[in-house]
């Protein structure tokens, strides 16, 4: 039996919202879909996890992705 994942609240810029927004609407995705997509993708690009997770770098790598996949192509 699985179990529901634990809601987490996420606040950001509105500048940041829209244009996640507008990235989940080109890809025919939720912006939720979106974030987790995004979230999963620097994990999973995190060759190796040793111990605890440094969160700060964890959140640096987060918003270095962000940024790079809302740039205009």
């Amino acid at each position: 039996m699985s179990t529901q994942p634990v809601p987490y609240p996420l606040r950001m810029a509105d500048e940041l919202r829209d244009a996640l927004a507008e990235r989940a609407r080109k890809g025919g995705r939720s912006l939720h879909a979106e974030i987790i997509g995004i979230l999963q993708e620097a994990v999973d690009n995190k060759t190796e996890i040793a111990g605890e997770i440094d969160v700060e770098l964890l959140a640096e790598a987060v918003a270095t992705r962000i940024v790079a996949k809302l740039k205009p192509e």
